[in-house]
C-alpha cells in the first residue's frame, strides 16, 4: 500500500479477499511466549486475538492508513479495489485508479476460509491479553513502509538509480 501511495507501483495482487484471519501483533505474541516460559509446568496454549477480519477489510485499513479510501467493485476473480478518495491532493494515487486486483495464482490450494483462534486458556492461565489492536498494527506497518519507501522516492528524485526485486 505504501508503494502505491508513493507512486512506486500501481496495484497489488491478492488471492481470496473473503478469507478471514485472526491478525495479531508480534509484540503481543512475544509477551505470550515469555509468559509461557514463566510457567512451572509446560503446557499448550492458543495465542490469538479471538477476532476475525477479512483480507478485504485488512486492505481497506491499510490503504486508509496511507490516506487512501478504497471501495471494492465486482465479484469473484473480477473484483477490484478502486480509489474513492485521497487525503493528499498531491498524491501519486488518483480517484478511480484500480489498486487491488485478484490473481488466482495467490489462491491457496487448500484454502481455509476462516482462521480464528480461541485464546481463553492463555487469558485465564497466563493472564495474557493482546494490548495492540489490528488498527495499531496496520498503522505501524504502513507508516514504517511509507518511511522506508519514501527513501526510494527521494533517491529517484535526486537522480539515483534504485534497483528493486520484482515478482515474475
Amino acid at each position: 500500500m505504501a508503494q502505491i501511495a508513493l507512486g512506486l507501483t500501481s496495484k497489488i495482487f491478492v488471492g481470496n479477499l473473503n478469507a478471514e484471519r485472526d491478525w495479531g501483533h508480534a509484540k503481543d505474541y512475544v509477551d505470550a511466549m515469555w509468559r509461557m516460559l514463566q510457567q512451572s509446568e509446560p503446557d499448550d496454549f492458543v495465542i490469538a486475538t479471538g477476532t476475525k477480519t477479512s483480507v478485504r477489510d485488512f486492505c481497506k485499513m491499510a490503504f486508509a492508513a496511507a490516506g487512501i479510501e478504497i471501495a471494492f467493485k465486482g465479484t469473484g476473480e473480477s473484483e477490484t479495489a478502486v480509489v474513492e478518495k485521497v487525503a493528499d491532493a498531491d498524491s501519486a494515487v488518483k480517484p478511480g485508479q484500480a489498486v487491488v486486483q485478484i490473481d488466482p495464482r495467490y489462491y491457496r490450494p487448500t484454502e481455509v476460509d476462516l482462521l480464528l483462534g480461541d485464546p481463553t486458556k492463555a487469558r485465564k492461565k497466563l493472564g495474557w491479553e493482546p494490548r495492540h489492536t489490528l488498527q495499531e498494527l496496520v498503522d505501524e506497518m504502513v507508516n514504517a513502509d511509507l518511511k522506508l519507501f519514501g527513501k526510494e522516492v527521494l533517491l529517484k528524485k535526486e537522480g539515483y538509480k534504485v534497483f528493486r526485486a520484482a515478482e515474475s
